[in-house]
Formats: C-alpha cells, structure tokens, sequence
C-alpha cells in the first residue's frame, strides 16, 4: 500500500444518529432497538415480523458489501425518527475500469458531478413508487460516489442515502433531507 493512500476516512452525522455494522453484532443491536421501539408502541404482534424483515435485509445488505449502516433516533418520546438512513459501501470496479465509469453504469435517475476539495463526488437522484397496498410510499434515493484519490482508480466509496415517505409528505420536509443527506456527505473524507 503507498504511503499517501487513505487509510479510511471519516463522516459526520448530527447528534442521535447511530451506526450499525452490517455484521452479526450490528444486526443484533439493530433487532434490539426495533424490538424496545414495537413493544413500547404496544404492538408485541409486530415484533416476529420486524426481527425476519431485518433478518432478509441484512441478507442482502452483506450481499451488496455493505459495511455500515446509519440510522436517527427520534428525538424525543413524541417524535418519531427522520424517515432516512444511510449505506456506505466500499466499491471496487471491473478490472479495466475506473470507479467513476463504474459508478455511472450502475446509477439510477439523474447524475451530477461536482469538483470539491477532497475531489470529484458524484450524485445520483431518483425515485420509486410503491406497489398495490404500498402506492402512497415513495422512495427516495441519492447515491453518491466518491472515488479514493489518484487517476483511473477502480476503489471508492458509495453513500447511498434513502428517504421514505407517503404523497401527503409536505414537499419542504422531503426537500429538506435532501438537503441534510447532502450537508452530512460534504463532511466525508479520506484519512492518511
């Protein structure tokens, strides 16, 4: 490894956010806080449903490399949590490829670059709607790729921010955590 290459880096998120490794010690943590938040909405009956549901993502999170989770915590007994949470994902391309190719060919939705001072970060937009029961839902999601430093290089990675709400989400709110899912990633940086 060359002496300048990172040796990790470095995000901050405001106050009463939690990281969860995407490994068994995470998973469990996670169930456990689920299950404190269902047996105290009085819902016992949705706390199997929760415990497979977070099972089968985890599943899948592994599969994608996912190597950390983020996700707020309401802010008071009241208050339910932002409907948002971060992937972060440590990317490498195809061999011949760079990571910025890379990450071109796999985003969704519209894709901006934007040159800052710890390089060239790029943004994809988009969005889904649910199906049937779900059609209410939509689902945002901006990912962003940020490839380790140097020319051509294949390594990076992809924070992948996800927003959920319902249509009668007030406009301001959703344009609102855009915003914070932006602000939180312009605090990423690569440690020498």
């Amino acid at each position: 490894m060359a002496s300048d290459e990172p040796g990790g880096f470095s995000i901050l998120f405001p106050q009463g956010w939690t990281r969860y490794f995407v490994d068994d010690e995470g998973r469990k943590a996670l169930i456990k806080r689920m299950s404190a938040q269902i047996r105290a909405l009085g819902r016992p009956d949705l706390d199997v449903e929760a415990r497979m549901l977070i099972n089968q993502q985890w599943k899948q999170m592994q599969a994608r490399r996912v190597g950390a989770i983020y996700l707020p915590e309401a802010a008071g007994e009241e208050s339910a949590p932002l409907p948002m949470s971060f992937a972060l994902i440590q990317h490498v391309a195809r061999p011949g490829s760079d990571f910025e190719s890379s990450f071109r060919e796999m985003a969704s939705g519209r894709l901006e670059t934007f040159d800052t001072e710890i390089g060239r970060i790029l943004r994809a937009d988009s969005e889904r709607r649910g199906k049937d029961e779900l059609a209410e839902v939509i689902g945002r999601q901006i990912d962003y790729g940020i490839p380790l430093p140097g020319p051509g290089e294949p390594r990076g990675m992809i924070i992948s921010a996800s927003i959920t709400t319902l249509d009668e989400t007030d406009p301001a709110l959703v344009a609102g955590l855009a915003v914070l899912s932006d602000t939180i990633v312009e605090t990423f940086r690569w440690r020498q």
